[in-house]
């Protein structure tokens, strides 16, 4: 399934943001850990969006960019597990990987947000509950964000909340 929110300025990411955070708290309460696929060039409102979400949930995260130290951790109210934020820029190649453990973290705990994950495409592509988030440069001010998922049609609960939305994305 994919659906489109087109010509967002970065200050208008709130609606895309709800609908992921609604997303997100539904399949939590599901006991699934979803993994965000964020992919983008720099500068496209990766971070400004993973903020933005966060936030949704966890209004006094202090959201930040995760790209020295590889991974953020902010705490999800109500729970025992967070948001796992990665960055996977510096990484070269998926044996960058083995020695880091996120494989430990994705899909088995909270929600991970990846941003630049290719790099680890095969620890990935098996985990039962992803979402690409592609983010476009439109103009300087304007983005185009686009959400796609196969792995929502196995979750009736979440599939429907995606389809009430495919009607009125901005």
């Amino acid at each position: 399934m994919e659906l489109e929110f087109q010509n967002l300025k970065l200050e208008e990411l709130d609606k895309p943001a709800y609908f992921l955070a609604s997303l997100i708290e539904t399949s939590l309460k599901q006991n699934l850990f979803p993994v965000l696929l964020f992919s983008g060039s720099m500068g496209a409102g990766k971070t400004t969006f993973a903020s933005k979400l966060v936030k949704k949930i966890t209004p006094t995260a202090n959201v930040n960019s995760p790209t020295y130290t590889l991974i953020n951790q902010y705490p999800i109210p109500n729970r025992e597990d967070y948001f796992y934020h990665f960055d996977l820029h510096r990484l070269k190649n998926p044996q960058d990987l083995e020695d880091l453990g996120f494989e430990e973290i994705w899909g088995k705990s909270g929600v991970s947000i990846i941003e630049w994950w290719p790099v680890a495409k095969e620890d990935i592509q098996e985990l039962p509950f992803k979402i690409e988030v592609d983010f476009q440069i439109v103009s300087e001010e304007e983005r185009k964000i686009t959400f796609k998922s196969t792995d929502i049609n196995s979750y009736p609960i979440l599939k429907d909340l995606w389809e009430k939305m495919e009607g009125h994305p901005a």
